[in-house]
């Protein structure tokens, strides 16, 4: 915290709410829905749609919302395809799932996805994460993830690397970095010199108060 003066923050921007519950990012391309927790089993699900029209969201796998290629610590993640076609790197192998499919993810399985850009069609799908120790990839995360890229990209501004980092180690969230350093990367730059640089998991600017 004593060092955050040399690392420039980004003005965040917070999300807003439609009628139907959505919180909305990237000016309306994303929408995210918290659909239920489940505390017995450490469950929790996220729909989430992805706009195909918009080049943050509808540019297949170099969408600005697509996450970084990744894996889980402890978390079993399941996607399941309400609409649209969603494309899936598992490990090195692509597929796709369309609606009514789903695809299980263990821990430690390299992941990502994004909309199918030939579809032609928004992408509506639920992700639910369940076990391990902490809430890693929750509610909290989404908003406060999204929110921060949400604001970066609207205003045209790199997102710092040290402040992802930071999501990724409070989330249990590894990434695909050279040497396969990511799980120290998130320990020593995200952990330590983000704790030192003044950057959170959190934002206040991406709570329920604020997005009202």
């Amino acid at each position: 915290m004593a060092l955050s003066f040399l690392f420039p923050k980004t003005r965040l921007q917070s999300p807003t709410i439609a009628e139907d519950g959505a919180w909305v990012f990237f000016g309306g391309a994303f929408k995210t829905y918290a659909v239920s927790s489940d505390d017995s089993d450490g469950s929790f699900t996220s729909r989430q749609i992805f706009t195909h029209s918009n080049p943050y969201t509808g540019n297949g796998r170099a969408s600005t919302a697509t996450p970084p290629y990744h894996w889980h610590l402890y978390q079993t993640e399941r996607f399941f395809v309400n609409s649209g076609v969603l494309c899936y790197l598992l490990d090195g192998k692509e597929g796709k799932l369309k609606a009514g499919e789903s695809v299980e993810i263990v821990p430690g399985r390299w992941h990502t996805f994004w909309s199918d850009p030939e579809a032609g069609v928004d992408l509506d799908v639920n992700i639910t994460v369940r076990g391990g120790p902490n809430p890693g990839f929750d509610e909290k995360f989404v908003r406060n993830f999204y929110g921060y890229l949400s604001s970066c990209t609207m205003q045209e501004i790199a997102p710092n690397p040290i402040q992802m980092l930071n999501f990724m180690y409070h989330a249990d969230v590894v990434l695909e970095m050279p040497l396969n350093i990511g799980r120290v990367a998130n320990y020593a730059l995200g952990n330590w010199v983000g704790w030192l640089g003044g950057f959170k998991s959190e934002y206040p600017e991406f709570s329920e108060e604020k997005a009202k």
